[in-house]
């Protein structure tokens, strides 16, 4: 019986724990590598050859579908993307992907999307039936809207933060600290468990600890050793690191 390679994509190391958890004893597939960015996947679908790859849509640097970009329409291997945010589905379908894995996922949908991938590798199926199981997948999934307010502590009372007054959040231990124009607040969650329920036209990561509203960009200043200074629109400055700055520029509209 053919045994196929499988590579698992995602800067979360939790993330790819779990896709090796749950290839332990699946005798079809075999997983002959991790990587935690997008240009790491590039290099290791390269020499690695792998015949299909579980995919993260957001990492920092290139994203999913750009890493598929960067091979080319009708090459590489099969792919199953793997997100938290169910607003991308449209762009799985565009790339013809063999499922949409939309995180939190157990061991059964993990499953299925395997027999699928297994399916598709074998040559069995056509292409119209498999785009109809992802949208039923996607559609029949528990959607995860993008959150449009947070709920901060100010003083005694609990008081409701609208996303669109959020300029920027920083990681800070175990917290979250959101910068709005007129002060701080404090969130008991991690930087990434929030960064999943934020809507990705709006929010994006600029550095390892610092994510900001697109819309709070008052201009970019260049640094050094390709870093940048974004300036806010209350006059504050961040990093933009130039790890996530070439997503960053695409994102705010200008090419890198």
């Amino acid at each position: 019986m053919t045994t196929f390679r499988v590579l698992a994509v995602d800067d979360e190391t939790p993330a790819r724990a779990k896709v090796r958890r749950f290839l332990e004893g699946e005798s079809r597939f075999t997983l002959v590598g991790e990587a935690a960015d997008g240009t790491e996947a590039l290099a290791s679908i390269e020499s690695l050859k792998p015949d299909l790859v579980i995919l993260d849509v957001q990492m920092p640097g290139l994203t999913g579908f750009e890493v598929l970009e960067a091979l080319g329409p009708g090459t590489g291997p099969a792919v199953i993307f793997s997100t938290a945010y169910d607003g991308f589905a449209l762009r799985a379908f565009e790339a013809h992907a063999v499922d949409y894995l939309l995180k939190p996922y157990d061991g059964e949908r993990f499953a299925r999307a395997l027999d699928k991938a297994h399916a598709l590798l074998l040559g069995g199926g056509s292409e119209a039936a498999r785009l109809q199981a992802l949208l039923r997948e996607v559609a029949s999934a528990t959607p995860r809207r993008a959150l449009e307010r947070l709920v901060v502590k100010s003083g005694e009372a609990w008081v409701p933060l609208r996303l669109e007054d959020v300029l920027r959040l920083s990681a800070e231990d175990k917290y979250v600290r959101v910068y709005t124009a007129q002060g701080e607040h404090l969130v008991r969650q991690s930087l990434r468990a929030l960064e999943e329920r934020l809507d990705p036209e709006r929010f994006v990561r600029i550095h390892r600890g610092d994510i900001i509203n697109l819309d709070a960009v008052a201009k970019l200043e260049p640094w050094s050793h390709g870093d940048g200074i974004l300036v806010l629109r209350n006059g504050t400055t961040v990093v933009l690191s130039r790890t996530w700055r070439e997503a960053f520029l695409q994102r705010w509209g200008m090419e890198g």
